[in-house]
């Protein structure tokens, strides 16, 4: 087995210091060919290409990544750092949701059995809470098993997955522009660059027009999963808003002693902030893409990118 020392993965982790590992990563200096034939696995909570286009069930395998032979090795390898990272933070986020959702389940069993000893509920209502309660039980045990996955592909992205990433800092992401770029500016920003001219150099006239059209159709999906992510940002806070209110109005019945307790409003609450997040990181991802293939900071807050 090749082994070769890399350095120790931070604890804490920050965004910033895991896309500078991108460098080093044997990913940036092997050729072409076998990074095109080594598989890239989809993230588990991310999928923004799903969360642009929910009404998609078309399995894809490659509805996540960008045209990698147009960005530059150490750029695509950023990309993928990005995304293991938010894949990360979601699958904390996602256990955590599922720990409220299981002990409001379990309490809401709990209660109903012991009504069921004293005669005041049937053994069928029992049993229903009993199997929403496993049924959730079961899905915790799934997202707690999928924070070790993510972590070690995200660990693998980092160049070192012996060093499984432990606590991952939150990063504050830049401002976006309100404003998606223009198609064509995206295209002729990338035809300038050196892996398009690199990858059309020499080519027949038929490989130079799929080229094209590749990057013509990769950079629409990415500017149309803008568009799309700005509705769903809409519907979520309004989603926020009402989950916010139902809370206050449980929060009210419970002091009045009128409802048993006002763990099921907190849960959707909860489940709003993760797709919140989970917006947030796929619209950072997006602006990432859109960065990389004209040459930009991943970072940045695609200055060079704006609609002129």
């Amino acid at each position: 087995m090749i082994t070769s020392p890399v350095a120790a993965i931070s604890d804490p982790l920050s965004l910033e210091e895991a896309l500078e590992t991108a460098a080093s990563h044997p990913r940036v200096t092997a050729s072409a060919d076998l990074n095109a034939r080594l598989p890239r696995r989809q993230s588990l909570f991310l999928d923004c290409q799903r969360l642009a286009f929910s009404n998609s069930n078309v399995a894809d395998p490659n509805r996540n990544q960008p045209l990698l032979h147009l960005l530059e090795p150490q750029d695509a390898q950023r990309l993928e750092i990005m995304e293991r990272f938010f894949d990360v933070l979601l699958a904390d986020a996602t256990f955590a949701t599922d720990s409220e959702a299981m002990a409001v389940a379990y309490i809401q069993f709990d209660r109903a059995a012991v009504r069921h000893e004293l005669g005041q509920m049937s053994p069928l209502r029992v049993l229903e809470l009993e199997s929403i309660y496993q049924d959730i039980l079961h899905r915790r045990a799934a997202s707690e098993t999928s924070q070790q996955l993510t972590r070690a592909l995200l660990a693998q992205a980092l160049g070192n997955p012996q060093d499984l990433p432990r606590t991952l800092i939150i990063p504050a992401l830049p401002v976006w522009p309100t404003e998606p770029p223009s198609l064509e500016r995206i295209l002729d920003l990338a035809a300038q660059r050196p892996p398009l001219r690199a990858l059309l150099d020499g080519r027949s006239t038929a490989d130079r027009q799929l080229v094209q059209w590749e990057l013509r159709q990769q950079t629409l999906e990415l500017l149309l999963r803008l568009r799309a992510f700005t509705a769903a940002e809409r519907n979520l806070r309004t989603e926020t808003r009402l989950r916010d209110l139902k809370l206050d109005e449980s929060r009210t019945l419970y002091e009045q002693e009128v409802t048993a307790d006002l763990g099921y409003s907190m849960s959707l609450q909860s489940q709003t902030r993760l797709q919140t997040e989970r917006l947030r990181y796929c619209r950072a991802l997006t602006w990432a893409e859109l960065n990389a293939l004209i040459g930009g900071p991943i970072l940045g807050t695609a200055a060079g990118v704006s609609a002129p």
